[in-house]
């Protein structure tokens, strides 16, 4: 029977909140399942820089040059990127860096910075020197990387985008025949690079730029279907296009077909962006709507329709588990005479504060609404009829020894005002029957007129009527 001060029940603004709704819906549940896809992606490209790594120590060539005149991929080149599958593996989603990540961060970057500054000239099997690409791919990764949890997310986004520009460059050069462009990566080398770079950019599938690619719903599939048709598409065609023309393709040509995917990919994401925005303001709009339609804007509570909601899911819950259920509703006593005296501006901040008395009394799982004018309805599940009655004599102690109002019009505690009271009718509810509410409100609503008949300021119960009985 033991009713603690807490506030009471209240739809909640942070039930909506972005934070909540990726902890919590499945609209986001590819969000979520990022850390393991990009781990995923890392450990393939760490098994793929075994293949090589074989080829090296056992001098078999075409483990680390797949094709003649191709250039192959060096032992520092592929320590880095190995490093760089090691790092992505053991990131944890949302910390900061641990000493082995950042050691193995500083260690690829600074193999790509020594071959940049041509400090390593590691010329393995005649293969030739690793070019300046790989080494700027590399330390752009490396960056990215390292920026992952910094605000706001577009330097690691665009970081990671270089390196995988660098990527896109040496596949049009093999696709495309493009003697010029396929030394702008070994092909290992370009392998192992891809997918650690769409693990650096699903590690940001958590921020707003990326999110609206990674939830599940109708909209953002056809996005991601979108975004596939932008790189694939213009891809194809150029391949398609230039690897059989008869006077072959130019490195322009292969310039221009990333120009193009680059702007078709650009388009798709800022359109999603903008639809994502639109779609979330008018989500954010509907809630507001929701929210307004169930709680009454004065005194903050539920309003009628959000009470009989919210009633209606506490009695079925009672009836499922056999638990009893009263209600209890309020009446103030002489509040048209506050009203007439004081003017309606003192008689709303009188309903705002007396409603704050009255549901700060009440437990988190019971329920406040304001029914209607001065009058409040309280719904208890887990409370039987005496209990009910206990409720509204503390209810009611509270109201007439806290609430004051001043001759001045003020509302406050302390002596020199009058005393607001009210009176209250109580009576149990049967979830048995189909119409338990309606004859509970019934009866609560005639106890509530027996005490102002007895002269207000009390409280009153009347039992249900009995089986059979109009």
């Amino acid at each position: 029977m033991g009713h603690p001060m807490k506030e009471t029940w209240h739809p909640p603004a942070r039930a909506w909140e972005e934070d909540d709704l990726l902890q919590t819906t499945p609209r986001f549940v590819l969000v979520r399942a990022a850390p393991t896809v990009r781990r995923l992606l890392a450990l393939f490209s760490f098994l793929l820089a075994a293949v090589p790594a074989v080829g090296l120590v056992a001098d078999i060539p075409i483990l680390f040059r797949p094709a003649p005149g191709d250039r192959g991929i060096d032992a520092l080149t592929l320590g880095a990127l190995a490093a760089l599958a090691l790092a992505v593996m053991i990131q944890r989603p949302f910390a900061r860096s641990g000493p082995v990540e950042r050691g193995l961060l500083v260690l690829a970057g600074g193999i790509a910075i020594g071959q940049l500054l041509g400090l390593f000239q590691t010329v393995p099997h005649d293969a030739g020197p690793t070019g300046e690409s790989a080494a700027i791919g590399i330390l752009a990764l490396t960056s990215a990387l390292s920026l992952r949890r910094r605000r706001p997310a577009w330097p690691a986004m665009l970081l990671a985008g270089t390196a995988g520009m660098i990527c896109l460059t040496a596949f049009l050069g093999y696709a495309m025949g493009i003697g010029r462009l396929q030394g702008a990566l070994s092909p290992f080398a370009m392998l192992i690079m891809g997918p650690l770079v769409l693990a650096a950019q699903i590690s940001q599938a958590r921020r707003p730029a990326l999110r609206a690619l990674f939830r599940d719903d109708r909209l953002t599939r056809v996005l991601r279907f979108e975004l596939a048709l932008a790189a694939l598409v213009p891809t194809s065609l150029a391949i398609a296009i230039f690897r059989f023309e008869q006077s072959g393709a130019s490195a322009a040509d292969a310039f221009f077909t990333q120009a193009m995917i680059l702007f078709c990919c650009t388009g798709v994401l800022v359109t999603g962006r903008m639809r994502d925005r639109l779609e979330r303001e008018r989500r954010e709009l509907s809630r507001e709507l929701q929210r307004a339609s169930l709680i009454d804007p004065l005194t903050g509570l539920a309003n009628r329709r959000g009470t009989l909601m919210m009633a209606s899911h506490a009695i079925h819950a009672a009836e499922r588990n056999g638990r009893p259920v009263s209600m209890v509703i309020c009446d103030l006593d002489h509040f048209k005479a506050v009203n007439d005296r004081l003017g309606h501006g003192v008689g709303d901040r009188a309903l705002q504060t007396a409603a704050m008395l009255l549901a700060g009394r009440l437990r988190m799982s019971d329920i406040a609404g304001r029914w209607g004018g001065e009058e409040f309805l309280f719904v208890l599940p887990d409370t039987p009829l005496a209990g009910a009655e206990a409720v509204a004599e503390i209810l009611r102690h509270a109201l007439g020894e806290e609430l004051r109002i001043m001759p001045s019009g003020d509302i406050g505690t302390g002596p020199g005002g009058k005393a607001l009271t009210a009176s209250f009718g109580c009576a149990a509810l049967d979830t048995s029957r189909p119409d338990g509410f309606e004859r509970a409100l019934d009866a609560a609503d005639r106890a509530l007129y027996a005490a102002k008949r007895s002269g207000r300021n009390r409280v009153e119960s009347a039992p249900l009527p009995m089986a059979g009985v109009g």
